[in-house]
């Protein structure tokens, strides 16, 4: 069973090609780390799984259904996508954010407030719950989405999928790890799908159960970690060949 599967699927923009993936799919319990040098096909790709540009061939299937298929409040349950930023204006606090995350879902005010604080202390975002959204740093805006997302995606009937647009782009060293280490265990204890756009080599060495590398708007190459992130690969796709190392702990690292 997989959660999402793209086939043969083609994205046709301004009149050019600018994204072919054959085929690619994630299972539940997944956690798929996207890398890919600027310009590689990696937002148009997030595009494409959530129909915001639609394939000129090809297909998305969420749970072995088109993705245009699905209502869009059931889509809504199984689909969840983290931004790079936000441009949220409003003067919400943090927790109303949060409490946006339930709009497709069936909970009563007081299960509501539960859930918003359970996945804000996730997120380690309840200690400014009462703060203006607004007020907050980039890293801490995205921290709070991330708790609304997985809020939305808390009710879903079958293991839902979560697009991350580079999650740790506004985060500071410890709150990277954190947010990855819970992206993993929601992936490896929760049956979560997790799709993130990563550009630390290491981080998705250490975190991600597969690599998707994109290329000129191309799948270069998807698999394990240790067997696409080679100095020979980061070579050929970023024109740098790094020193490969190994940790005392067994964990490859390259610098």
């Amino acid at each position: 069973m997989t959660s999402l599967t793209l086939n043969h699927l083609n994205i046709d923009h301004g009149g050019r090609s600018i994204l072919h993936i054959e085929h690619a799919d994630v299972e539940p319990g997944e956690f798929i780390a996207v890398l890919g040098p600027n310009g590689a096909g990696k937002t148009s790709l997030f595009r494409a799984i959530t129909s915001e540009w639609k394939p000129s061939s090809g297909h998305v299937f969420l749970h072995d259904k088109n993705v245009n298929e699905w209502s869009r409040r059931e889509r809504a349950k199984h689909l969840g996508i983290l931004p790079q930023s936000s441009q949220l204006t409003f003067p919400f606090s943090a927790s109303e954010v949060v409490a946006i995350g339930a709009t497709p879902l069936s909970l009563s005010a007081d299960e509501l407030a539960q859930q918003t604080r359970f996945w804000m202390e996730k997120t380690d975002t309840w200690q400014f719950a009462d703060r203006f959204f607004t007020s907050l740093s980039g890293g801490e805006r995205q921290r709070v989405q991330l708790a609304r997302i997985l809020l939305q995606v808390s009710q879903a009937e079958k293991p839902p999928v979560i697009l991350l647009d580079e999650p740790t782009s506004a985060q500071d060293l410890g709150q990277q790890h954190h947010l990855l280490q819970l992206v993993r265990q929601l992936s490896h204890e929760s049956q979560f799908s997790i799709v993130a756009i990563l550009h630390d080599l290491n981080q998705a060495t250490r975190y991600a159960d597969k690599i998707w590398l994109l290329n000129q708007g191309k799948m270069f190459a998807q698999g394990s970690p240790q067997a696409i992130l080679t100095p020979d690969t980061v070579s050929a796709v970023w024109g740098y060949v790094p020193e490969k190392l190994i940790t005392q702990a067994g964990n490859n690292v390259l610098i």
